[in-house]
């Protein structure tokens, strides 16, 4: 436990002193106050500037603001990596009582409980979603995301800058939310393979009134990330063999 915990502190210190980590990091507060202070203001201006109402997307405003979350959060961890990578610093940790499983499973589970935080403060606070029980599902698949993202920018990038440039090509995982929401009919399936889909399919359905449809989507949505993220860790320690 006391070497996770000074892992914890190095990935602190590093994060302070790179700005974009900074920016990863506090992202999801950002997302929050403007979910919560900025939404109401959009409803009222589109209203009364150009009669636009709003308010029936609030359910699809919070599905895309919130698959940011683990998006966010799997790109500070990520980029973290492949500093350690860049200084050869993961080839220690091999050597070390830490072992390579315990740096890979520190470099899974902290996304995971991070994004899982940051998801509670959102859904709890941004007052966009009402979702109820099925909170639990979405709250389950969006922490799943956060690793699976971070160990994508890991597995397939040579470098930091590298790991930049795929971060903003996987900014179009965003894509999830709108196929959810607004693709007819079988043409969803074109956005299936997308992790994003899947936790704002499950609310989407709830407030459709089909609850024993948002579990088969929810259950067909974790068996996904389950293979998205067992495929990404083997892709991790192939390429660090």
């Amino acid at each position: 436990m006391e070497r996770y915990k000074a892992l914890m502190i190095m990935d602190l210190r590093h994060a302070w002193k790179d700005p974009v980590l900074m920016a990863a990091m506090f992202g999801p507060l950002l997302l929050l106050f403007l979910s919560r202070f900025g939404f109401p203001v959009a409803v009222n201006w589109l209203n009364v500037n150009y009669s636009f109402h709003l308010e029936p997307y609030r359910g699809f405003a919070a599905s895309l603001l919130i698959v940011t979350i683990p998006m966010l959060t799997g790109m500070l961890t990520g980029l973290l990596i492949l500093d350690e990578r860049d200084e050869n610093v993961i080839a220690y940790y091999a050597v070390t009582p830490l072992m390579r499983k315990g740096y890979l499973l520190y470099r899974v589970t902290l996304p995971f409980l991070l994004c899982t935080v940051l998801s509670i403060l959102y859904l709890s606070f941004s007052t966009l979603s009402d979702i109820h029980w099925a909170k639990l599902g979405v709250l389950l698949l969006l922490a799943s995301e956060a690793p699976i993202f971070s160990l994508f920018l890991a597995a397939f990038s040579a470098n930091k800058v590298e790991g930049l440039a795929l971060s903003k090509i996987g900014g179009l995982f965003i894509a999830g939310p709108v196929v959810a929401n607004f693709v007819p009919g079988a043409w969803q399936v074109l956005g299936a393979w997308l992790p994003t889909y899947w936790p704002a399919k499950v609310p989407y359905l709830i407030t459709q009134n089909e609850p024993m449809l948002a579990i088969v989507f929810f259950s067909v949505g974790l068996l996904l990330h389950a293979a998205y993220l067992y495929f990404m860790v083997s892709v991790f320690n192939n390429r660090q063999s």
